[in-house]
């Protein structure tokens, strides 16, 4: 439920999102390239390219942030990490 939750939140982050960033963040996440192949494809800055990737990704950060904690993502949270041998 909380994962159905959190796609629907950011599903509705995505349609808000101009078409132009949609395909920034397209060619970054789904088709792999770097930013700095985003940007030559896009035509524009690289400064550009993250800058608006790191934007959304604190936007969508946050919304999906504000999901209630169950006791599954408290034990989580609190269960302590193992360190590489």
């Amino acid at each position: 439920m909380l994962k159905a939750t959190a796609a629907r939140r950011l599903g509705v982050h995505w349609k808000r999102l101009g078409a132009r960033e949609r395909l920034m963040l397209t060619l970054l996440f789904y088709e792999g390239l770097t930013p700095i192949e985003a940007a030559r494809a896009l035509g524009c800055p690289v400064r550009e390219v993250l800058r608006t990737v790191q934007a959304r990704l604190d936007e969508w950060g946050a919304a999906v942030q504000v999901l209630p904690m169950t006791p599954a993502r408290r034990r989580a949270k609190a269960a302590p990490r193992r360190s590489a041998a």
